[in-house]
């Protein structure tokens, strides 16, 4: 609606949301990050760092696991 040219303001009203500013907010969100800026992102970010360490862990008990197999194997 913005790139229409249409003001931010009429925008909120048309959607019902009443601080104009939270909506200026979303819309630099938006455009810098995409649909991610627009995501909940409190008390996730230990979550999302504890999930990555664990990934990583288990590619390399992978990793160690083919080369242990791979031994056997000869």
């Amino acid at each position: 609606m913005r790139l229409q040219g249409i003001p931010k303001a009429k925008i909120a009203e048309e959607l019902g949301i009443q601080d104009v500013g939270r909506l200026k907010i979303w819309m630099r969100k938006y455009r810098e990050q995409g649909n991610f800026g627009l995501m909940e992102h409190r008390g996730r970010r230990k979550e999302y760092k504890d999930l990555e360490r664990e990934v990583k862990r288990l590619r390399l008990e992978n990793d160690v696991l083919k080369k242990w197999l791979e031994i056997l194997a000869r």
